[in-house]
Order: structure tokens, then sequence, then C-alpha cells
């Protein structure tokens, strides 16, 4: 098994080394959302801690849409690469492509973490304080694209994949808007869409973040079974769309 997420993970590797979309994803994308963030705070002469948020808060952000894009596209990229009926017929799962999928989500993640921070200290003179919850934040962003992106993984076997590859981009931006990087779910939205956000783990995963600098305090427990709902969730939508497509024989048309 660890043979086989580990050759998924050297193939994404290849895979981003070689295309340049890939690289600017990683290397121009997020530098672009946070400079656009932190010169508009520049103009009102914004105190470090808000600077200190966006920085981090980018970082968890982008996070959740690696994760998400890179676990909810394998399915789909594969088959555009018509390699798709050679996996299908070799021993890896789709579980396996799927976490090694996630797993290249997670090293640009690092180098985004890498990155970002760099930025903050050399041009505004941030220092992270506290890596722990850093971490810890990630963690659980990770856990939740993953979620979301083997959902996605899931779909792709069923539906249109051109329009799951699109969702791989799109709803991992949406859930991450909605789940209050910014700013208090319960100051922006109604009182029972910020109910239902509440029970996404993004928006508590964003309130660790937040307590970094005093601008939240985190529901660890919200935050840990949300997650478990989410992944068991998204287990279990996963294969009731793996097995609608292989009785429907969406599977098997590929290449």
């Amino acid at each position: 098994m660890i043979s086989r997420i580990l050759a998924v993970i050297y193939r994404n590797s290849l895979w981003a080394y070689r295309s340049p979309f890939r690289l600017t994803d990683v290397f121009l994308w997020p530098l672009v959302t946070l400079f656009t963030l932190t010169f508009f705070l520049s103009v009102f002469g914004a105190d470090t801690r808000l600077t200190g948020l966006l920085i981090v808060s980018v970082v968890a952000w982008r996070a959740l849409y690696f994760v998400t894009f890179e676990t909810g596209s394998m399915f789909v990229e594969e088959n555009w690469d018509r390699s798709l009926p050679n996996l299908l017929v070799t021993p890896i799962t789709t579980t396996e492509m799927a976490i090694g999928g996630a797993l290249g989500g997670v090293l640009k993640s690092v180098l985004v973490v890498v990155l970002c921070l760099a930025v903050g200290y050399f041009i505004y003179g941030f220092v992270l304080t506290d890596m722990t919850l850093l971490a810890l934040s990630m963690v659980f962003m990770m856990l939740a694209g993953f979620s979301i992106g083997f959902v996605l993984f899931g779909m792709s076997c069923y539906f249109e994949k051109r329009n799951v590859f699109t969702l791989s981009f799109v709803a991992p931006e949406l859930i991450a808007l909605f789940s209050g990087p910014y700013y208090n779910i319960y100051d922006v939205f109604p009182p029972w869409l910020a109910g239902i956000i509440n029970l996404f783990p993004t928006t508590h995963a964003f309130n660790v973040v937040k307590s970094i600098f005093s601008m939240a305090v985190p529901d660890y427990a919200m935050l840990a079974g949300t997650t478990v709902l989410w992944l068991a969730g998204a287990f279990a939508i996963n294969r009731m769309f793996f097995s609608l497509g292989r009785k429907k024989g969406t599977l098997a048309k590929v290449g």
C-alpha cells in the first residue's frame, strides 16, 4: 500500500515539475492573494496583527485548496492522460490514489507555508510566535480538504468529469470564503446560515488561526467532531458514486 501511494506522489511531483500551471499555482497565486490583501491594508495603516492574520489565513486557505484539488482531480487527470484503464487493472485502489493525491497537496501546502512566512518576515517584519497552532489548523484544514476532494473523486466516477474537475477549483474556494477566514461568521451571516457554516470543520480551523492573534476562541470539540463526520460522510459518498459508476458503466467509458 505504502509503495503505491509513494508512486502516486512521485508521479504528481513529476507533473508539477513539468507543468508551468502547477508551478504558478504554488509560487505565484498565493503571493498574488497575499499582496492583494496586504497592499489594501497598508493604505489604512493596519497594524501587524491584522497583517499577520492575513498571512496565516492565506496559508491555511491554500492548504484546503491544494489538498482538495489534488485529491479530487486525480481520477479526472488520469482519465485525460488515457492511463486510467491501465490503473484500474493494477492492485492500486481508488483510496490509495486519493491519499497519494492528498499527500501531494500537503507537500504543496508546506512550500506555501515557507514562502508566505518568508515574505511576511522580510517584507512586513512579521514573525509567527505560535507554530503549534498553525500546524494544528493546517492539519485539520487538510483533512477537510481531503473530505471534499474524496467526494469529488467519487463524483468523477459517475458524473461528467469536466464538471467535477471545475468543482475541484470552485468548491474549496467557496467553502473557505464562507468559513470566516478573516471575520466572525455570526457577524456576517444570518443566524440560520451561520449555524450551518458552524458545522464546517474549516470554520473551526480558521478560528484556530484567529486565536493566534486573540481574535477568536476555538472550539476544539467541534473541530474534531465535524472533521470526523466529514471524513465518514466523504468515504460513504465516494463508495456510493464508485458503485453507481460501476453499475452504470461509466468507469468502463474511459480513455
